[in-house]
């Protein structure tokens, strides 16, 4: 009759349950686990054949522990690998210059042409108080930049289009002024008479 051991079979089923609930480990911990408890149960059977249960799972235990480490890790690396591909993939959005941008700019030493083909493909507006032009030609700002920077007020702002939603964006409507009304004084004259 053959005899069977209780433990051994336990060491199969404990993994199996172990990496299905643990999703909050990293893969090299979980590899590491159910690498260890993996090598454990195989070190044991090995070992119950040799004649040392004991050693042959803390032998496979250690062994399993170390290759599912490794297996886990390449993967953890591999999906930061990927991440990061897309991170660069990604373009950053791209939103409106503020004052300090464009002073920033100017003290780079870029030129004027460059700064103000920033500020329109950024759909940047600005409504500068004196305070703000007093600043912009203290930080090295052309007045170029600054005739740019006020006419961006005036301007009709552009439509995007993106593949992305946009939430509530305000939307102002300007009416035009209704014509001035003519009002004037005249004379006429029907059938020799005078009105």
């Amino acid at each position: 009759m053959i005899k069977r051991n209780p433990f051994i079979g336990g060491l199969f089923i404990v993994p199996t349950i172990l990496t299905c609930g643990c999703s909050s480990l990293s893969n090299t911990e979980a590899g590491a686990g159910a690498g260890g408890l993996l090598g454990a149960g195989t070190g044991a059977i090995i070992g119950h054949a040799a004649g040392n249960t004991g050693a042959g799972a803390l032998i496979g235990a250690g062994v399993g522990a170390v290759s599912g480490g490794l297996v886990g890790h390449a993967i953890d690396k591999s999906e930061e690998r990927t991440a990061a591909q897309i991170a660069a993939a990604t373009p950053p959005p791209r939103g409106p210059l503020g004052i300090t941008d464009v002073a920033q700019l100017a003290q780079a030493h870029l030129s004027d042409d460059v700064i103000i083909s920033q500020i329109r493909s950024t759909g940047s507006v600005y409504r500068l108080s004196a305070n703000d032009i007093v600043w912009l030609k203290s930080a090295g700002v052309s007045d170029a930049v600054i005739r740019e920077m006020q006419d961006t007020a005036n301007r009709v702002p552009r439509r995007y289009y993106s593949a992305t939603p946009v939430y509530a964006q305000p939307v102002y409507v300007v009416e035009p002024e209704p014509p001035p009304v003519s009002v004037g004084v005249g004379f006429g004259y029907y059938g020799g008479r005078r009105w």
